[in-house]
């Protein structure tokens, strides 16, 4: 498995997980234009995105697509990944950010958060989990980086949008993100959310845009001993609130100066 988590660069801003590492191995992600079996046995869930992959907007962040996207189910399958180890998502995304070159699977007005989120799958493996009763606890987390020169900074055409994780995601880690699996919770089958955001329409918070992804893993090799309980979490249809300040998230008119960092790259994240 290639550890490596940045890569050169390779109009829509629509996506989806591609391909997923963990584990030593590669698997596809879920991209049909109906549920039902891929026959490759990956551990990603299998979803109503369809090929249109249009995001979940933010007037669902109670419903439950924002757990995983639309309609989703889980996989049958589940990936083993060691505590401690890094997972890659490689995120769908062709073109350059201005070429005209029918830039896809993202865009560059697009500019948002990411997260991850792993959720424990009590008393069995992940296979037929309901996905509104499990307890989600975030393992990382990165939004605003900072303003630099060009299209990022004050006073740009694209006014102040600031350099966000998508922004590196796509256009200087060739579409890929690295996130480790906490050493210090317990062996386990577990669910595994993430997901890319972008905050770039202005106004209603029913203009944000989530594209959630979620993997069955089972890991093992924890170094904490048995019996030692996983975080506290949230239902997956509580974790965001139209009040978050990230979903309030103005690019035209706030900035680092007068608004503080929010969601800098947190240590298992990359």
């Amino acid at each position: 498995m290639s550890l490596l988590c940045a890569f050169i660069s390779t109009i829509a801003g629509h996506t989806f997980v591609e391909k997923f590492e963990a584990g030593g191995k590669t698997y596809k992600g879920f991209r049909q234009a109906s549920k039902r079996d891929p026959g490759n046995q990956s551990p990603a869930w299998w979803t109503n995105q369809g090929w249109g992959l249009q995001p979940i907007y933010g007037d669902k962040l109670s419903h439950p697509d924002i757990i995983a996207h639309r309609d989703a189910s889980p996989s049958p399958y589940t990936a083993e990944v060691i505590a401690g180890s890094k997972v890659i998502f490689h995120w769908y995304h062709e073109g350059t950010c201005g070429s005209g070159s029918g830039e896809s699977g993202w865009d560059c007005s697009h500019h948002g958060f990411t997260a991850t989120y792993l959720a424990i799958c009590k008393n069995s493996d992940c296979s037929k989990v309901d996905k509104t009763q499990l307890q989600f606890f975030k393992i990382h987390q990165a939004a605003l980086i900072d303003y630099r020169a060009g299209r990022y900074s004050r006073g740009s055409l694209r006014e102040q949008v600031g350099y966000w994780r998508t922004d590196a995601i796509f256009y200087n880690q060739g579409n890929t993100q690295c996130v480790v699996i906490p050493r210090d919770i317990p062996n386990g089958n577990y669910v595994l959310w993430t997901e890319v955001t972008s905050v770039h329409n202005n106004g209603e918070i029913a203009n944000r845009q989530f594209w959630p992804q979620a993997f069955n893993v089972k890991i093992i090799g924890s170094l904490v001993m048995n019996g030692t309980s996983v975080p506290d979490g949230k239902k997956g249809t509580e974790l965001y609130s139209a009040g978050d300040a990230l979903l309030q998230w103005n690019m035209s008119a706030w900035h680092l100066s007068s608004h503080g960092t929010l969601w800098t790259a947190s240590p298992r994240d990359s």
